[in-house]
């Protein structure tokens, strides 16, 4: 070509103000992918998006090559809420977390929902990856899901070490270094983008001591767990 092609793919660039906040889904995931996202954008920079629902969700950057596709390589980028949804979720339907959150409620139906109510230009550049999670039933051997929309693991906020959860993924450059994902008070959520009162919110890791049971992170930021059809705020990640 001419060498102009690479311009007219992030014509954003071009401009001073160029910032998570005011780019494209289309030039951050064509950034993310050309694997220089992180020369523009910090963990930590925040994006404010509206849902079809019209609620507004404000995400923050997680990391850099953290994720795993399913296609594989790395994901350039992961992108997490800064808080919880206006709207509280169970689980499952039942007091149980058998088959994990491969086969949870929350996985197979909530996130599919909460998928179709982000913005198009988003929804097209969201790039599946492998979640592990232990695979429900007090079992500590581990199940990947292929997702595109989940919630966190314990050990992707506090970088736990303790059996099965440890297994679960790494802990998120956001979590050491924006908040302290190891302090109770840096794991505080509170509901409606921030606007609502501080609330428990859910981890995709099954209590592996308790087949009845989920992982979350309590009002007081806890780490606790408690029956799968409780409702719980719900913050989600996904990677571009």
């Amino acid at each position: 070509g001419d060498g102009t092609t690479a311009w007219k793919t992030l014509p954003t660039l071009l401009s001073t103000d160029f910032s998570f906040e005011k780019a494209s889904w289309s030039d951050i995931a064509a950034l993310s992918e050309s694997g220089s996202a992180d020369k523009y954008f910090s963990v930590g920079d925040e994006k404010t998006i509206s849902l079809t629902t019209g609620e507004q969700v404000t995400l923050v950057i997680l990391g850099f090559d953290h994720d795993d596709l399913t296609s594989g390589g790395k994901a350039g980028m992961t992108i997490g809420m800064k808080n919880l949804l206006a709207t509280t979720y169970r689980m499952n339907a039942t007091e149980t977390n058998a088959g994990g959150w491969d086969e949870s409620e929350m996985r197979t139906s909530t996130m599919a929902t909460l998928l179709s109510q982000l913005p198009s230009d988003l929804q097209g550049v969201i790039k599946q990856v492998n979640k592990k999670a232990t695979a429900g039933g007090a079992s500590t051997s581990i199940t990947t899901s292929a997702d595109k929309l989940w919630l966190l693991a314990e050990v992707e906020v506090d970088g736990t070490t303790s059996a099965g959860y440890v297994d679960e993924g790494e802990q998120y450059e956001y979590w050491k270094t924006v908040k302290d994902g190891t302090v109770a008070a840096d794991r505080i959520k509170y509901l409606s983008n921030g606007s609502g009162s501080a609330n428990p919110w859910w981890l995709r890791s099954p209590y592996v001591s308790i087949s009845s049971y989920f992982r979350y992170f309590a009002s007081t930021g806890s780490v606790l767990g408690s029956y799968a059809n409780s409702t719980r705020g719900v913050s989600f990640g996904f990677c571009v």
